[in-house]
């Protein structure tokens, strides 16, 4: 009985990594896309910008698993939140040749879209 715990628990918890991998490459195909769209990027920028997008965005999951884990204080997960989302903004600024202030009104929009990605 208690393998049998353990088994379903592990599934479930590979089953929800999963989806989330799945969940995350959605989200960053509609942002690629997006970015393409507003900023005229070939087909090389989309690579990159879907690059630095999940960079940022494992920052993001990592900070938050060691945070749950008790590995990080809530200071600490805001930092390295903090930071990833500057190197990615730098990069996005560099790679579209806009600067920060100019993206945010699109970067705003892109927030509330990725809400919407199923």
């Amino acid at each position: 009985m208690k393998k049998l715990i353990i088994a379903l628990l592990l599934f479930a918890s590979v089953a929800t990594s999963y989806g989330q991998n799945k969940y995350q490459e959605r989200q960053n195909k509609a942002y690629t896309e997006a970015a393409a769209k507003e900023f005229s990027l070939d087909e090389k920028q989309q690579i990159e910008v879907s690059e630095i997008r999940m960079e940022m965005v494992e920052v993001y999951i990592s900070s938050n698993k060691s945070f749950q884990a008790g590995d990080i204080t809530k200071e600490e997960k805001k930092e390295l939140t903090k930071a990833a989302s500057a190197e990615f903004h730098n990069k996005l600024a560099k790679l579209t040749g806009k600067n920060y202030k100019e993206m945010k009104p699109w970067l705003d929009n892109m927030r509330e879209e990725l809400k919407k990605v199923k």
